[in-house]
């Protein structure tokens, strides 16, 4: 069983909604007869409780997310991060597996335009957590014996 959500899923959603990609792919699945597919897709906020029962998951993925649930507005700019992740750890299973994906300071630093919009990059790396601070949040979340990898290598695909 898949079960997937979007932030972005009113938006533009024909053409680069994740939910309306991820309910073409499921209804061309379900037309093989070879592949047994429950694909559920929720439209909502990560700021509220998840719509499920306690352990259910086996994973939870995020992609590309964080930075834009940090509220600057507050001195804990991080809370909804940090909510979100105790969140996560209540719906997975134990020994359940969470894969993050987000762009590092250093990562960003190497974008295109940093080095001529050094106010937008400042911006962009005050809404992300430095590597420490996630890790912190996530310890802080009860996960324990994480790891973090770096990938070089841009997405590419549908």
């Amino acid at each position: 069983r898949l079960c997937s959500s979007d932030l972005s899923s009113g938006i533009n959603a024909e053409y680069g909604g994740m939910l309306y990609h991820a309910r073409k792919k499921a209804a061309a699945l379900r037309n093989d007869d070879t592949v047994s597919t429950d694909v559920t897709t929720l439209a909502g906020s990560l700021l509220e409780k998840m719509p499920f029962e306690d352990e259910v998951f086996d994973t939870v993925i995020i992609n590309q997310v964080l930075h834009h649930l940090t509220d600057v507005r507050v001195f804990d700019r991080f809370k909804n991060i940090t909510n979100l992740f105790a969140e996560i750890k209540r719906v997975l299973k134990p020994g359940g597996f969470i894969s993050i994906n987000f762009t590092s300071h250093e990562q960003q630093a190497s974008y295109w335009y940093a080095a001529a919009l050094p106010e937008a990059m400042a911006s962009i790396n005050f809404r992300t957590p430095e590597l420490d601070e996630l890790k912190e949040m996530l310890t802080n979340a009860g996960f324990k014996g994480f790891t973090f990898t770096r990938d070089d290598q841009p997405l590419l695909g549908d």
